[in-house]
């Protein structure tokens, strides 16, 4: 018997899961959505059944959940309210089309999209979107939350801190650091580190925005200049 599974979010995401489960796993039927739009909420999206608000998946029981969803911030404030429901289930869906080498640690609740590849070494932390068609070097490391879009390529020993928004197109060389919280332009070639919550674009990337907390001065202390 195939286990109920739900999806938060009636968007591109949620639409894509619920199109293409059988092509994830045979082991699930999804039993529709629930989201948060008003407009959506009784009708139904791509074939299923919006259920109600995100509220109502704390009154399921043992239910399979995953968040289609692919905004990093989001998602981590979906996965803190819906925590309180300790007998949830986040499984992982890895496309049959995806390559992922042996040595490959995958976590909770992640969507891995047809076309990606992903070499040894890497890790792949909670409530990752590995969208269509990414690119992973060997030991890459991807934070909680975080999401890549179509196309993204990353050199060996590349880390993606938490809830990181990779756009389109995004390559990085070796060694490279991504800050939590950054967002990272379609298209942005990433040759240095990127410090947290900064927001990226260009060839090669270049800081358009950043919200880091200035160092706070000791009282009686002058900044040097």
């Amino acid at each position: 018997m195939k286990k109920k599974l739900y999806i938060i979010g009636a968007g591109s995401v949620g639409g894509h899961i619920a199109l293409n489960m059988n092509e994830y796993s045979k082991k699930f039927e999804v039993m529709g959505f629930f989201d948060d739009d008003p407009a959506k909420i009784g009708t139904e999206q791509f074939g299923f059944k919006v259920l109600g608000g995100i509220n109502k998946v704390l009154q399921l029981k043992n239910a399979a959940i995953v968040i289609g969803i692919a905004f990093p911030r989001v998602k981590r404030k979906i996965i803190e309210k819906i925590s309180a429901n300790s007998t949830l289930l986040f499984p992982s869906f890895v496309h049959k089309r995806a390559w992922i080498s042996r040595k490959v640690s995958i976590g909770r609740g992640c969507i891995i999209y047809p076309g990606t590849t992903i070499n040894y070494g890497s890790v792949i932390s909670d409530f990752v979107v590995v969208n269509a068609n990414c690119s992973l070097g060997h030991h890459t490391d991807i934070g909680i939350y975080s999401s890549l879009a179509p196309g993204v390529k990353t050199g060996g020993h590349s880390v993606i801190e938490e809830a990181v928004d990779m756009g389109i197109g995004v390559s990085t060389i070796q060694d490279i650091r991504v800050g939590r919280e950054s967002v990272v332009g379609g298209q942005t070639m990433v040759i240095r580190d990127i410090k947290r919550k900064s927001t990226v674009v260009g060839v090669p990337a270049r800081i358009i925005s950043q919200d880091v907390p200035v160092p706070q001065i000791a009282p009686g202390l002058r900044a040097r200049v």
